[in-house]
């Protein structure tokens, strides 16, 4: 009820809040429906359910079998947190500013639905500001500030095309900060006063001056044309666009190297894990793309154990005619090539016109059949037991026994599938994108980073980030469920009499 009335006065009231916004931007129609049940099934709830949950001793003594190993119990710990992390959403990651201080009046353009303009900051243009660049222009003019997100890259479609490295120097000789060997390539000075104009331009081979060193003047004419061999220079010219002694005397930055994407880890830049070969900010796209999996788990959760746990149930306590009948639909469905109606349903849809719920939709389609024969056979178990037959004679109906009696019976086989089922929704998601038949770019993917590091190998930092945090989420589910299914095994904790 609390996230669904948070999702409309957020639509109300023209708000972007962290994760309960997400409604809205799937569509209005979506936004609309899903929050109104949201409410209307809290309401309903807080009617008609019991005030309070009456564990049995029995579920109790499985908590506490839970809690008693270690290693699941702490890794539900850190994913719960994970969780927690991925729904500060826009607070943590994100482009917009959290807050802006400008003219004695303060703004939240990163919790409001309003895109302010450039000239709304006093700055040139009619598009949306850049709050990146804002900030760096209010630290010089000093007539406001901007506090960002720890990450101040958006997941997806947010570009970083060039960043600057500041050569040290050792000995005479030039190197990139915390590399061992000389550094080899073009770098430049810009003008002290005047930051992005250039001063010099020059090649540097094993950290000295070899080749070619170009001067330019304020207005960015050629005022100096040299040549350097091994650090020595051979000859120079100078044009007359510049004075010698005042391009000499001018204040200049340290030598810069212009670095282009894939860009490595950058402190200055917020480039914790650096950028992939489009310049997107590799943690933020990480982000994105936790947050997409979360999403993904809860309706493919939702679809596949709703159909999974109805249908598989049916079977096994109705039997007969309708248990043979969707015997024979569970195996056709279990015939059909997985891969090639995802290829099929991408080549009529297009990836760009493909989403989260029809992607989802298709994999539903694959994935609920799995469930029904635990489901069945733990029907057909429980149905001949005493309780049901003493639910019957009480008059209780098909519905009542199977939500009432049989469903918390069979929770155990629940529980223990759900964190393998949340394992396989993640590695599908990831190889379908890495294959090239996942979700658009508007979607932050793993296997687009996965796929990208591939083809950049130089580029270590998108592959081994990429690959150390999905193995850490998949070890940790696996570590779940395994406390799970070893906490909820009647034969590991019961002995005969």
């Amino acid at each position: 009820m609390l996230v669904g009335g948070l999702s409309l006065l957020g639509q109300v009231a023209g708000l972007e809040l962290p994760s309960v916004s997400w409604f809205f931007s799937v569509g209005n129609g979506f936004g609309w429906v899903s929050s109104i049940l949201l409410v209307v099934g809290g309401l309903a709830g807080l009617l008609f359910l019991p005030k309070e949950i009456r564990w049995t001793p029995v579920t109790l003594q499985r908590f506490r079998r839970f809690r008693s190993i270690r290693r699941g119990w702490w890794s539900f710990c850190v994913l719960m947190g994970l969780v927690g992390v991925a729904l500060l959403d826009q607070v943590l990651v994100g482009k917009r500013a959290l807050v802006v201080s400008h003219e004695s009046g303060l703004y939240f353009p990163a919790f409001v639905k309003q895109r302010y303009l450039a000239s709304d900051f006093g700055m040139a243009g009619e598009s949306e500001v850049s709050y990146r660049d804002l900030k760096v222009e209010m630290g010089k003019s000093g007539k406001g500030w901007v506090f960002m997100p720890l990450v101040p890259w958006d997941p997806v479609l947010d570009s970083d095309t060039m960043q600057t490295i500041t050569l040290e120097q050792r000995e005479g000789v030039y190197f990139e900060p915390g590399a061992k060997e000389a550094f080899s390539g073009r770098a430049r000075r810009d003008y002290a006063d005047t930051p992005g104009v250039k001063h010099s331009d020059l090649r540097l081979r094993k950290g000295l001056p070899d080749g070619e060193w170009l001067g330019y003047a304020r207005t960015g004419g050629l005022a100096l044309s040299a040549q350097y061999k091994a650090g020595v220079k051979e000859r120079e010219r100078w044009t007359g666009e510049m004075p010698q002694g005042e391009w000499e005397a001018a204040a200049v930055t340290d030598l810069q190297v212009a670095v282009y994407p894939p860009i490595p880890p950058l402190w200055k830049a917020r480039h914790f894990l650096g950028t992939d070969s489009k310049g997107w900010d590799v943690l933020a796209h990480i982000y994105g793309g936790w947050q997409v999996n979360l999403k993904a788990i809860l309706m493919y959760l939702g679809i596949t154990y709703g159909l999974g746990v109805m249908v598989g149930s049916l079977m096994g306590f109705l039997g007969g005619v309708f248990d043979l009948l969707m015997q024979r639909v569970i195996e056709i469905i279990e015939e059909l090539p997985f891969l090639y109606i995802i290829m099929i349903v991408v080549s009529i849809i297009t990836i760009a016109e493909m989403n989260l719920g029809i992607l989802l939709g298709v994999i539903c389609l694959f994935s609920w059949t799995g469930l029904t024969y635990s489901m069945r056979a733990l029907a057909y178990k429980e149905k001949e037991r005493d309780y049901v037959a003493a639910a019957r004679l009480q008059g209780a109906g098909t519905f009542r026994i199977l939500t009432r009696y049989l469903l918390p019976n069979m929770l155990a086989t629940l529980v223990t599938h759900i964190p393998f089922s949340v394992a396989g929704i993640i590695s599908s998601l990831t190889a379908l994108a890495f294959v090239g038949f996942g979700l658009p770019e508007t979607y932050a993917q793993w296997g687009w980073l996965f796929d990208d590091g591939m083809n950049h190998l130089n580029a270590l930092w998108i592959s081994v980030s990429m690959f150390v945090v999905m193995v850490s989420i998949l070890l940790l589910v696996t570590f779940v469920g395994e406390a799970l299914r070893e906490a909820f095994d009647p034969k590991k904790f019961s002995t005969y009499q």
